[in-house]
């Protein structure tokens, strides 16, 4: 299993319960994808304390997700039971319980929190379940220039460390750190709509550090006749 016990730990603990849909996910769902209504299928991939679940009710999708932790999802469903059957608890690197069919699956810092191989056994599932012109968006994907990428141990890959004892992923499990060409090798498959990265330095307390990720939005080619 891909998904760590060190978030379980985080969850049971109480902490890193975020519970406002993030403002990157909104934006980009609302441009891209606009047609998003009753009758669309959403499913995000690691929904933590559900802080994006709000918005997609209150776009009246059908709403999916699979969150590793069994603390959190086990919340989500009892404060939420109209979503129970869709909440589902395991590893989004391995098969999900859903049907294909999906408009949009999402992401906010979530896969990346996983080591080269499962990332791209992930995506190739999301390929599989997109309908046609169906879209992914990843929010948050750590980049090689956040301050941390040189913190913790070397894992399984170039790209992934683990072992975090201090700094904004301490005792976090593995985290992925990717460049621009590693983001258009893993979405080789799809049209990369949008790849932006946000940068943000700390100037108080004044230990300059660095917070960088990516943005993108990638969308599964249409059936062409």
């Amino acid at each position: 299993m891909s998904f760590s016990i060190e978030w379980e730990q985080r969850y049971a603990a109480s902490t890193h319960l975020s519970i406002w849909p993030w403002s990157d996910v909104v934006s980009l769902t609302k441009r891209h994808c606009r047609e998003l209504g009753p009758g669309r299928r959403v499913l995000e991939l690691g929904c933590g304390a559900g802080a994006n679940i709000p918005f997609f009710q209150s776009l009246g999708v059908d709403y999916h997700a699979v969150e590793g932790s069994p603390t959190i999802a086990g919340q989500l469903r009892e404060r939420l039971p109209e979503l129970a059957a869709t909440i589902a608890t395991g590893d989004f690197t391995q098969p999900w319980p859903f049907a294909p069919g999906f408009d949009l699956v999402l992401d906010r810092a979530s896969l990346t929190c996983n080591g080269e191989e499962a990332i791209r056994r992930c995506l190739r599932q999301v390929h599989e379940a997109l309908v046609p012109g169906g879209f992914f968006i990843g929010v948050d994907w750590y980049s090689v220039n956040h301050s941390d990428a040189s913190r913790g141990q070397p894992d399984a890959d170039p790209h992934t460390r683990s072992g975090f004892t201090d700094g904004s992923f301490a005792d976090t499990g593995r985290v992925h750190f990717s460049n621009e060409a590693h983001l258009r090798a893993l979405f080789a498959d799809f049209e990369l709509l949008h790849l932006e990265e946000k940068q943000s330095v700390r100037y108080e307390p004044a230990d300059g550090h660095r917070f960088a990720s990516w943005l993108l939005v990638a969308r599964k080619p249409a059936v062409r006749a």
